[in-house]
């Protein structure tokens, strides 16, 4: 099969980029063929084989880094125009919508004039992200969205029961098929010694780890002010890996004393983040947007405890006997604290959530899945 993949976030460290990459190192392996469009981003460039930039919109990109500081919106001609072109060359079997922002991109429309097979991955509550930046307003207006441009592809793919279920209640009538993304994590790990030269802290640090954007979406602030009790004893560190609003996060910081504690790392290749995780401490987590928590799943498989708020997906992502789930915000501060000097409960834990992820979140179920999905609608 030919299935070619739009998103306009790719190949922006975040979880749809891993997703997307993982489907298609999956694909590839299993024989067909893939390629993926996305906005042209100047840092970035291209990737990998199957990755074509297309040119991105002047006016999306300022209108979206001014207000929101996030991804850029294709154009409405130039990249309508190559897409057109890499379509003509590749001839899919089937597209595959990655990325549902608030108004049809060229990706989308070249999908709806062609009379191959659309499919639709949900990765973000769109919902949340659009009460966050426009109220009520914003979040109506992307569950509508939401619901519009699923009811129209052929089928529609939710990484979490939690995330179907919310499809449904939008009004979301074509059938769901859940497949949660597969993680892995890298066989080594940096040690604790190393990840402090590089960052800047003592070596004898409490070093507790957060990937993800650094943004509003992901709760950070609350993060912070969570691990505030602890990061102010001045042996501990709060070390953010994730690109985002790291000068707000780091003005933020400063004016609660502790910007000394809080280190923002930034964007980081993706193998060299996972092998962070296992030189840290704690994996600490606030997020209340999540469809699938992979950053979790990767602390889980690198041996690191997780200290995570309750959200919509924990009972999927992270039962309570894989960390410790944390109701009260108050708890959270004292809850790292008794997990890192509780040595049986933190081994316990760590062994559990590793054979936890390894039997819920294997990349080869995802990929048969997905394949047998592709497999089904091109027939």
């Amino acid at each position: 099969m030919n299935i070619i993949i739009g998103s306009v976030t790719y190949p922006l460290a975040n979880g749809v980029t891993t997703s997307i990459n993982t489907s298609v190192d999956g694909f590839v392996a299993a024989g067909h063929k893939v390629a993926v469009i996305a906005p042209h981003y100047d840092i970035l460039g291209k990737i990998r084989p199957e990755h074509y930039p297309v040119s991105s919109s002047e006016i999306g990109r300022w209108f979206l880094s001014a207000l929101h500081k996030k991804e850029r919106l294709f154009s409405a001609t130039t990249a309508g125009e190559e897409i057109e072109k890499i379509v003509e060359d590749f001839k899919p079997d089937a597209y595959w919508l990655h990325t549902l922002t608030w108004a049809q991109n060229a990706f989308e429309r070249a999908m709806r004039k062609s009379d191959k097979p659309n499919v639709l991955t949900y990765h973000t509550l769109v919902e949340d992200y659009g009460r966050a930046y426009a109220g009520e307003i914003g979040a109506w207006k992307m569950r509508t969205r939401s619901r519009d441009v699923a009811n129209e592809m052929d089928a529609v793919i939710a990484p979490s029961q939690v995330i179907a279920k919310r499809l449904s209640l939008y009004g979301v009538r074509k059938e769901i098929d859940v497949i949660p993304t597969g993680i892995k994590i890298p066989l080594s790990a940096y040690t604790k010694s190393e990840i402090a030269q590089r960052f800047h802290f003592p070596t004898d640090s409490t070093v507790l780890l957060y990937v993800g954007r650094v943004s509003r979406e992901k709760n950070i602030t609350k993060l912070i002010q969570l691990t505030q009790p602890l990061l102010q004893e001045k042996k501990t560190v709060l070390l953010l890996v994730g690109p985002g609003d790291l000068i707000e996060t780091k003005d933020r910081a400063a004016q609660w004393g502790i910007d000394r504690q809080v280190i923002c790392a930034g964007a980081l290749p993706k193998e060299d983040t996972q092998k962070i995780y296992g030189a840290t401490d704690a994996f600490v987590f606030a997020s209340q947007t999540e469809t699938q928590g992979l950053v979790i799943g990767e602390a889980m498989l690198a041996g690191t405890p997780v200290v995570a708020l309750y959200s919509p997906i924990q009972p999927e992502v992270y039962p309570d006997n894989t960390a410790v789930v944390v109701h009260d915000p108050r708890q959270f501060s004292n809850s790292i604290k008794n997990i890192l000097n509780d040595d049986a409960k933190r081994k316990l834990l760590t062994i559990t959530a590793k054979k936890f992820v390894e039997d819920n979140f294997s990349i080869e179920g995802m990929i048969t899945k997905q394949i047998a999905l592709f497999e089904r609608l091109v027939k």
